[in-house]
């Protein structure tokens, strides 16, 4: 499977847009929650052991933010462009 740049694109601006709501609603209530309707993009790892403890890890949405800033060109121009984009796409 190839992935093409809008892809990546997109998949760097969910990662760094997702809020963890809806991973710490999964975890504190798992048997109300519809896996497919979540946003969980930005969650790396997600376990509960045999006592039913939950453990939750994000992924780092500092380093998305970054890497998007990168494909972006860097700079102030850059950032400004970035900002615009995520916000448009956010509202």
């Amino acid at each position: 499977m190839e992935l093409d740049r809008e892809e990546i694109l997109e998949a760097l601006r969910r990662v760094a847009l997702s809020k963890p709501n809806d991973a710490i609603s999964l975890a504190l209530q798992p048997g109300d929650a519809h896996a497919g309707s979540l946003d969980l993009w930005g969650v790396s790892e997600f376990k509960i052991n045999s006592a039913g403890s939950v453990e939750v890890k994000f992924l780092d949405r500092i380093k998305a933010i970054s890497l998007l800033l990168e494909c972006a060109g860097g700079g102030e121009d850059s950032m400004s462009a970035l900002l615009n984009a995520l916000e448009a796409e956010d509202g």
